[in-house]
């Protein structure tokens, strides 16, 4: 039955878009941005701890360099 129905029936031709991809450029990468939005808000519990890294992180890195600039 697999073979029956995967041979194409007569007068049947491909499928053909005038386009490669459904939209232009700018309406794909507003959307996908649209979506990267409401994906990076919908956990505000990480998006809390990443900034507090963030913080951190800098802290760390601030107090290692500190006046190392004046110092060469």
């Amino acid at each position: 039955m697999i073979k029956e129905l995967s041979v194409p029936g007569p007068g049947t031709h491909d499928l053909e878009f005038p386009t490669e991809f459904a939209r232009n450029f700018l309406t794909q990468l507003q959307a996908t941005l649209w979506k990267q939005e409401l994906t990076y808000w919908r956990s505000p519990y990480y998006n809390a701890v990443r900034f507090f890294f963030t913080t951190i992180c800098a802290l760390i890195f601030g107090s290692i360099f500190w006046n190392l600039g004046s110092k060469r």
